[in-house]
């Protein structure tokens, strides 16, 4: 048996014990050695195999530990911004198939939204690995420099449908989310912004953006559209026109000129144009989308300031306009002025016609804080020309009055509808009879009180 004593080690020839800072043994001389390494060997060979087991997740711990992250923009749209959604956005589809103008028909809305795309470059120069110019910049700016510079970088951007851009850090927690606002913002501000589709945002300021179509191909569209809205404008705009009566030659221009495109999303097939201006102005078909746009952009040339509203009506995702006139706005929504009727055919109304926020709540919804508040009626089209009535005499007196001008359509409002107790069948009948007319019909919106009334 042998034994082992602290501060001793045993000489491999003779065996006997001698101190471990000794270099050879006190009796024979033979140099003293340390004790193999064998379990540290054991232990790195184990240490190996456990890393060529679980190689996978440790690839992917060190990628996320140190590499760039990517962020992704999959919001399909919100309010202007919310766009504009990303709609945006894209409204989705109704269960209905027709958008409700009155008792007989209702309206399509269309569904938008935005889709991802793959990241871009690293943001350094890709020989010398040196900051680029454009982030040697950045660093010296401000907070609000840097807003202002990213909101003028994505707008040339997108004005060229280019798909890289490289912007300013921002450095806050939420600098996707901020940029993917700006964008939003920036495409509901400027309709001749089109087939922006999606975009993906990396925290050293890469910016990637998608769209629906090749860059020639938007180019072109935003070309052909621009031509088409001046010819647009040449052709219905008068010396002498107040601001009143510009933006509804713009409105019944839309109407009269555009179709919902009712068959596509019926499909589920609504072409990336219908949400453009020029699916209105170039193709005569559109979505709501569309039609808010194709309104901004002849509103934009004839200097009438006007926003894309992004809302609700009626359950469904939804866009429409806002107007300024004379210090106030007020709503306008072209496309359910231009219901489907039974039969498939369409018709120009203006129930949706500077409207007050009391007034168009009744069926649209939107975030009130994000949007001017809409008060005034003084250019709502039935007070501006003189088309409503309080009582049920002068329903009938209005009514007899276009007869005898010879009209043949009237569309009128009753203020106090809801509470007048208005019996409308009996009311036409009569006018009818003291007339002597036997071809009157009619149509009636409940919810705004508006008679359409035909002499046949």
């Amino acid at each position: 048996m042998s034994y082992r004593y602290a501060g001793f080690r045993q000489c491999q020839r003779c065996g006997s014990y001698i101190p471990i800072n000794w270099k050879h043994c006190g009796r024979c001389g033979h140099p003293a050695k340390r004790r193999s390494g064998g379990w540290g060997w054991a232990f790195f060979v184990l240490l190996v195999f456990a890393a060529f087991l679980y190689r996978a997740q440790i690839a992917q711990w060190v990628q996320g530990r140190f590499m760039i992250p990517d962020r992704e923009d999959v919001t399909p749209g919100k309010t202007a911004g919310q766009i504009p959604a990303a709609e945006p956005f894209r409204p989705e589809t109704p269960e209905t198939s027709f958008r409700a103008g009155n008792n007989s028909t209702a309206e399509p809305v269309a569904s938008s939204g935005l889709s991802p795309d793959m990241a871009g470059d690293t943001g350094l120069d890709r020989k010398t690995g040196a900051m680029t110019g454009e982030r040697k910049e950045a660093t010296s700016l401000t907070y609000g420099q840097k807003i202002e510079r990213i909101h003028t970088l994505i707008r040339e951007a997108l004005k060229d449908a280019r798909e890289q851009v490289s912007l300013p850090v921002l450095g806050t927690e939420n600098d996707s989310e901020i940029i993917f606002d700006i964008i939003e913002q920036i495409v509901l501000e400027d309709p001749e912004i089109m087939f922006y589709e999606g975009c993906r945002y990396r925290s050293d300021g890469q910016l990637t953006l998608r769209y629906s179509k090749s860059r020639d191909e938007v180019l072109s569209a935003v070309q052909a559209t621009s031509q088409r809205a001046d010819e647009i404008i040449a052709a219905i705009i008068e010396p002498g026109m107040t601001d009143f009566e510009k933006e509804l030659a713009i409105h019944d221009y839309i109407v009269n000129n555009c179709r919902y495109d009712i068959e596509n999303q019926r499909k589920g097939s609504t072409p990336p144009e219908a949400y453009t201006a020029y699916g209105v102005l170039v193709n005569g078909s559109a979505v709501c989308e569309g039609y808010a746009k194709a309104m901004k952009l002849l509103l934009d040339r004839v200097n009438i300031r006007s926003l894309v509203v992004v809302g609700y009506s009626k359950g469904n995702a939804h866009a429409w306009n806002m107007v300024c006139l004379d210090g106030q706005y007020y709503h306008v929504d072209t496309t359910w002025d231009d219901p489907v009727m039974a039969g498939g055919s369409q018709v120009l109304t203006h129930v949706y016609f500077n409207l007050a926020d009391h007034e168009i709540q009744k069926d649209h919804s939107w975030d009130k804080a994000a949007y001017p508040q809409c008060v005034d009626t003084l250019y709502n089209y039935y007070h501006y020309y003189g088309l409503t009535v309080a009582s049920p005499d002068e329903f009938s007196g209005l009514v007899g009055a276009a007869v005898a001008d010879g009209r043949d359509h009237l569309s009128l409002r009753i203020l106090d509808y809801d509470t007048g107790g208005y019996d409308i069948p009996r009311l036409i009948q009569n006018t009818a009879n003291a007339w002597g007319i036997r071809g009157l019909t009619y149509s009636v919106n409940d919810a705004y009180g508006v008679v359409d009334i035909w002499v046949r």
